[in-house]
């Protein structure tokens, strides 16, 4: 060391600062990266909850559009016979 000149030693020094730097510069990238891994992971639980629900309301308004149609049928086929009965009666 004693060898160096004083430039050489501030390079030197530069690039131990650069090397220091670089070092926590890739800390904070690798949890920043653990951190992304963990929100990506909790986004698709949550997607995956999210799309199950769909589901489940999917099949629920399916089976309420049903039975819907099936009392529209049977109100539209008593209001049909109620009217026949009172034609009836007037003739």
């Amino acid at each position: 060391m004693d060898q160096l000149t004083p430039f050489e030693r501030g390079l030197l020094e530069q690039f131990r600062r650069l090397a220091i730097e670089f070092d926590q510069s890739q800390s904070a990238s690798e949890a920043l990266s653990v951190k992304l891994a963990d929100w990506s992971r909790d986004i698709s639980k949550r997607q995956a909850e999210i799309e199950a629900r769909l589901t489940k309301l999917e099949a629920t308004t399916t089976r309420l559009t049903a039975a819907l149609e099936t009392q529209n049928a049977s109100t539209t086929r008593l209001v049909e016979q109620v009217n026949r009965l009172l034609n009836a009666l007037k003739s």
